[in-house]
């Protein structure tokens, strides 16, 4: 579509400078710059969309300053409104062939201008057939007699002539005019107008380009020859061969253009030399069309990256200087960052030995605990921070040089609770057959390569391409090699957006229904059921937007009602494909308790919830959900009673609702459902993050885990 968008520039422009020709230049005798007029014009037409500057202004950013005196407006009735709910359609799952109007508009155009220009080399190669023979005259013009067709006009030095009816003194009139369009090279015009009529053939200006160009040749052509020949003798030898008639159009017939405007314009008196000024009106038009088209106007808001942050500030970047290194109160280091004014504790137990007071230092900060509680067995909280804490993701000093960074590990691909693998990633290369079925596609996400191979399944697709963002799900993969993986058993692949979809309706049915919901099986060899999934209640919002196909709504300030908790978020992700809602900035009210935390993650199947704290994750899961339990080690230990299990080498455990936990040690008690992991390392697929710990506590019951040395990663 951008060479649409280029060709529609070109239009304007030419539109414009049309229009500038008709209003103020066509009627004036300078033939010769109207000509060269015409054809820069159109020149510039093309080449000023190809130009490309960039402007820069800054945009003068004035502080203000909310008085204290303001009064606070409250509003009458504090309670939550309600909203209208917003209408979430159907995303029809079935592969449904769509009409790419896009590759048809491309299409289209290329196959007529491809037409047209070959029209034009057949014509070209038609008028050639006749300039074999010639005979030359004394100003070097090659004569060609020919009285039926296309005659008594010219291309280039080549004059065609019906000697049989033009009297030798006609002959030399005729010869004259000739002559000027050869030695102008008119000829070169009018092939360069085919060729552009070719490229903007739905142009209609362009017809009016080759018209008025044509007519401008004649103007110039006639001048000459009257000059010498005398108005009235060269006025009766147009009207004695006006009837002629040719449909070569690279040629210049004697009597083609309109002989009335011809006579009308060899009477005309002659402008003034004054009148040369008007063509600098032109320069307006050149520029406008140069400022429109070719220059983009950026404004540049100048933000010091010293600029003090809000009051709710959470995320960004911040520069100062410890002031104070400490330990926390349930554990870990903090240090005291003085920027702006205002004291910010941030994490520090990773690289503390790094840093001492008195550095200046740039923390970028992602994330922003508001408090964190150290419980002992019961439950009872026995340490409790009394500040907010930033967790950042990278520490530089002021000249740059790295401290830490924030490790992350990426996976090939995640699991779905129905089992089927799903991963996002990129095109690399699409191989088709010679009948146009796909064979292979090679997805790459910059770490690890995914083969999908195809050749089983039959399909033909032309809206996948190489370089797009999609979707896959799958199972049976094999490592084939380092970071590659190869599969013949893709279930459905989606473009991202949700616009195009691949889908294998057989593996796709065994894995999910119609609506896209997960098909789950409770136990090995039992029918497959499908849990009944929370329905959240939308309360307010100040902000919502999103993409009804894929199925996900974007809110921000939100206060939602889950099974009768309350919800309230700065934002929130609800996808509906897979039933959960991500919060961030969040805090939730259960059973009259108020839980807050930096992002939340909720399960409306499992009805389970994960709230997410650097050195605290606690899952809260309905009552019964503490059920089959699942374990594996190299070495297994059982106490007497059978209560107590270790694990020992490549030990992991791991639930239905749970994320799996895995280790050099495990100890488990399966009267309280507690787990104590040594070198731990925690997948958490329903957040898609990894957490790693020197040691980890569990209650599998109360959902908590307690982490000692922790470092965070993204899935």
């Amino acid at each position: 579509m951008e060479a649409l968008t280029y060709l529609l520039k070109v239009t304007a422009c030419t539109v414009l400078f049309f229009g500038f020709y008709l209003l103020f230049l066509r009627k004036l005798t300078f033939f010769k710059i109207n000509r060269f007029y015409l054809l820069g014009t159109l020149l510039l037409s093309f080449i000023i969309p190809l130009l490309q500057f960039e402007i820069k202004r800054e945009m003068v950013v004035t502080d203000t300053q909310v008085s204290a005196n303001v009064p606070e407006i409250k509003p009458v009735n504090p309670a939550p409104v309600q909203l209208i709910q917003p209408v979430m359609l159907e995303y029809d799952q079935q592969a449904k062939p769509e009409i790419n109007w896009s590759e048809m508009i491309n299409g289209a155009y290329v196959g007529i201008a491809s037409l047209l220009f070959l029209i034009c080399l057949w014509r070209l190669f038609n008028l050639l057939k006749y300039t074999g023979r010639y005979t030359k005259n004394s100003n070097g013009l090659k004569l060609i007699s020919k009285s039926a067709g296309f005659t008594n006009c010219s291309f280039f030095n080549y004059v065609f002539i019906d000697e049989r009816n033009v009297s030798k003194a006609d002959l030399a009139v005729l010869l004259k005019h000739e002559e000027v369009h050869a030695r102008q090279f008119h000829s070169v015009d009018k092939i360069m107008l085919m060729v552009f009529k070719s490229i903007l053939w739905f142009n209609p200006v362009i017809y009016l380009y080759d018209k008025a160009l044509e007519q401008v040749h004649e103007y110039e052509a006639d001048e000459m020859t009257s000059n010498g020949f005398g108005n009235e003798v060269y006025v009766n030898l147009l009207l004695k061969l006006a009837i002629s008639k040719s449909d070569m159009p690279l040629i210049h017939n004697f009597v083609k253009s309109p002989i009335k405007d011809r006579i009308k314009m060899l009477f005309h008196s002659k402008s003034k030399n004054m009148k040369k000024l008007m063509y600098l009106l032109a320069l307006p038009v050149v520029v406008g069309l140069f400022w429109l088209f070719a220059v983009q106007v950026v404004y540049a808001q100048n933000i010091k990256e010293e600029n003090k942050p809000s009051k709710d500030f959470y995320e960004g970047t911040l520069k100062g200087k410890v002031i104070k290194i400490e330990r926390g109160v349930i554990g870990g280091y903090t240090f005291d960052l003085l920027a702006d004014g205002k004291i910010y504790p941030v994490e520090a137990t990773r690289f503390k030995d790094k840093i001492k007071i008195g550095d200046e230092l740039v923390a970028y900060i992602t994330g922003k605990a508001v408090s964190f509680k150290k419980m002992d067995k019961s439950g009872k909280v026995i340490a409790q921070t009394d500040k907010p804490i930033y967790f950042p993701a990278k520490i530089t000093t002021s000249d740059g040089t790295l401290i830490y960074e924030e490790k992350i590990e990426n996976h090939a691909f995640l699991y779905e609770a129905n089992k089927a693998r799903f991963a996002t990633s990129k095109i690399k290369t699409i191989e088709k057959s010679d009948n146009g079925k796909i064979e292979k596609i090679v997805l790459n996400d910059g770490f690890f390569t995914i083969n999908l191979n195809l050749k089983a399944q039959n399909i033909k697709d032309r809206n996948f391409k190489a370089g797009d963002q999609v979707l896959v799900k799958f199972i049976g993969e094999k490592l084939v090699a380092k970071n590659t993986y190869a599969t013949d058993k893709m279930i459905v692949l989606y473009s991202e957006p949700k616009k195009y979809l691949i889908k294998n309706e057989a593996l796709y049915n065994r894995f999910y229904f119609n609506d896209g919901k997960q098909k789950v099986t409770a136990v090995k060899n039992e029918p497959v059921i499908v849990t009944e999934v929370t329905k959240p209640k939308i309360i307010s919002y100040t902000k919502l937007k999103g993409d009804v196909k894929n199925i996900v709504s974007y809110m921000e300030n939100a206060v939602i009602e889950i099974k009768g908790d309350l919800l309230k978020a700065r934002k929130v992700e609800w996808d509906r494909s897979t039933s959960t809602i991500t919060a961030r900035g969040a805090s939730f009210e259960h059973n009259g308790e108020i839980n807050i935390s930096d992002k939340m993650i909720f399960d409306l199947v499992k009805n389970s919830r994960i709230t997410f704290e650097p050195g605290q994750t606690q899952f809260y899961v309905p009552d019964d959900a503490v059920k089959n339990i699942h374990y594996q080690a190299d070495t297994i230990l059982l106490s007497k009673d059978k209560s107590i299990i270790t694990m020992l080498g490549n030990a992991s455990i791991w639930s239905d609702f749970h994320g799996k936990y895995t280790g050099s040690k495990i100890i488990y008690n399966s009267v309280e459902n507690t787990a104590k992991i040594i070198n731990a390392n925690v997948y958490a697929k329903e957040i898609r993050r990894g957490f790693r710990a020197d040691s980890i506590k569990i209650d599998l019951k109360a959902g908590k885990s307690l982490q000692y040395g922790y470092e965070a990663y993204k899935l």
